[in-house]
Order: structure tokens, then C-alpha cells, then sequence
């Protein structure tokens, strides 16, 4: 009885087939993937950068007021800044986080704002004596700016801060 499969020079060359087909499949992925890197991380250098440079800004006053905090801020930078995020610290450990976002956050390259952070309330000690909001010791602003594609873009790296934890109450 007589086997028949197949020659060793067909299976030689379904096998380098094979593995040209393969190495063609991986380099195409392997091409695309490396452009997606390295454009992913041309973008996120671009964004750091104008962070860095260009958003540029000095929380020159926070004021209590009845219904929360009044936080005047100066844009010292080049690029304008177009929301806000606050962190709004009672102590070390008590932090309340807040968003301003539209044209009451909107400050203007070399302009001057001041935003109104509403507080909620909190129940008096007592009866008779007014309700009040918590009181704040520190304030810390984080800027968002709008990218070229329009969606906003969080600067972390550049924080002010007003005050202190270890310090008194803003009044």
C-alpha cells in the first residue's frame, strides 16, 4: 500500500506562503499602530506645551459671600480659558469640587473675571441663627482651554491656589 501525501517542495512553499503572508499582515498592523502612537503623542506634547506656556493665570481674590464664594481671577496668558475647575478645601481632608462652565467661566487672553461659586447650605448649630455655607480655607482653579478641535482640554499641571489649610477661614 503506497501513502501518498504531499511533496516536500509543495509543503515548502505553502510554508514560506504562510509566513510571507503573515509578516505582511503584522507589518501593516505594526505601520499603522507606530503612526497611531507617535500621532497620539505628538497631540498630547502639543496640548502639554500650550498648557505650559500659553495658559497663564492668578487667583487674585476669593470673597464670601451669602450664597457661596466670589473668585476673581486674571488671565495672564496667551490662550483664553474657558472653564473652570475648583477645588474648594475646609480642611485637609474636606474637599468639595466644583465646575464653572460657560460665558460666566469664559476669561478672555489678558482679561480680568470674577465667578460666583454656589455653596450649599448647611444646618446652623442653633435655632435661631442663620443658615450657612461651608467655610472654605482654600481655593485651587484648574483651567480648561478649548483645543483646535473644539473640545475642551484640562490643564493639571497649571494650578493657582488662594489661601491655606493650615491658615483661617476666608472671609
Amino acid at each position: 500500500m503506497e501513502k501518498k501525501g504531499i511533496s516536500p517542495l509543495i509543503a515548502t512553499v505553502l510554508i514560506l506562503g504562510f509566513t510571507v503572508a503573515l509578516a505582511a499582515v503584522i507589518m501593516t498592523w505594526g505601520t499603522s499602530f507606530t503612526k497611531d502612537m507617535q500621532k497620539k503623542t505628538s497631540e498630547n506634547t502639543d496640548i502639554q506645551m500650550k498648557c505650559a506656556t500659553d495658559v497663564v493665570f492668578n487667583i487674585k481674590a476669593v470673597k464670601n459671600t451669602t450664597a457661596g464664594y466670589d473668585i476673581t481671577i486674571a488671565n495672564d496668558g496667551n490662550e483664553d480659558i474657558a472653564e473652570w475647575r475648583f477645588r474648594l478645601y475646609e480642611s485637609d481632608t474636606i474637599i468639595t469640587q466644583k465646575e464653572v462652565k460657560g460665558d460666566t467661566a469664559e476669561v478672555p487672553s489678558f482679561g480680568l473675571k470674577t465667578m460666583s461659586i454656589p455653596m450649599a447650605a448647611v444646618y446652623p448649630p442653633a435655632p435661631d441663627t442663620p443658615i450657612l455655607h461651608a467655610e472654605i480655607k482654600k481655593v485651587e482653579a484648574i483651567p480648561v482651554i478649548k483645543g483646535t478641535d473644539g473640545k475642551p482640554i484640562v490643564c493639571p499641571s497649571t494650578i493657582d491656589s488662594y489661601g491655606d489649610t493650615g491658615g483661617d477661614y476666608i472671609s
